[in-house]
């Protein structure tokens, strides 16, 4: 168990591999709305006296904002435990921009990529894997993690620590795509988002909502794209 403790706002345990955890707390801060860019970041550090614990100490700590619902962090629909109705979470994130065109061998770049890169599941079978890749498929980050929501947080903050945009890349998940995966993706600014497996009904309204190309179950020749169609050609 591994437990982010983010400066005035709370401590989040999450089951996740102890390692990358910079990048985990700063993903999961950034895609929670906690802060909204790297310059609300003053540090992040592991706790020299235990390691499964990391720290994430913000500039202005009282205008941190606070998530919107009780959070373990865990694999749910993304809506559990909130104050907040479905519009209103919709509502919170703006749409997200129109600049990112691809074509079939852009998916059969990223997934080569991201599948070529997943050491720690070849050797378990028990890992998910995330790839952020720029308009051209290159790896912009990759993360492996027990969780995909973890997964995607760290490859998410890997970027943000970089300096790497977001905006306007894309995404390769090896699991399925659900709603608080796709509101992750519309903090981010990611306009195409692919999985290997089917997403939730929920998943395709939020995608739907926040212009993402949503494209799932990838798998071989098939890409079925579910929303957003203009974006690949």
């Amino acid at each position: 168990m591994v437990t982010l403790s983010v400066q005035g706002v709370g401590d989040f345990p999450t089951m996740a591999l102890p390692r990358e955890l910079a990048a985990l707390a700063a993903g999961f801060a950034f895609t929670e709305g906690i802060v909204s860019g790297l310059e609300e970041i003053a540090l992040v550090q592991a706790c020299p006296d235990d390691p499964d614990l990391v720290r994430l100490i913000l500039e202005d700590p009282e205008k941190a904002r606070k998530p919107r619902r009780n959070l373990v962090i865990t694999s749910s629909c993304g809506i559990c435990g909130g104050d907040r109705t479905l519009e209103e979470y919709f509502r919170a994130v703006p749409p997200v921009g129109d600049t990112l065109r691809v074509d079939l061998e852009w998916f059969r770049r990223i997934e080569d990529a991201l599948f070529g890169r997943q050491e720690i599941y070849k050797a378990t079978r028990a890992t998910h894997a995330a790839g952020i890749f720029t308009p051209g498929g290159e790896t912009a980050a990759f993360a492996e993690d027990l969780g995909r929501h973890n997964a995607l947080d760290k490859a998410i903050g890997k970027c943000l620590l970089a300096g790497k945009e977001t905006r306007g890349a894309g995404l390769l998940l090896s699991s399925r795509l659900s709603f608080e995966l796709v509101a992750k993706c519309a903090r981010a600014g990611i306009e195409v988002a692919a999985a290997v497996s089917a997403p939730s009904s929920l998943a395709v309204e939020a995608a739907e909502r926040w212009g993402i190309t949503l494209c799932a179950p990838l798998r071989g020749k098939a890409l079925p794209i579910l929303t957003h169609p203009h974006r690949v050609g």
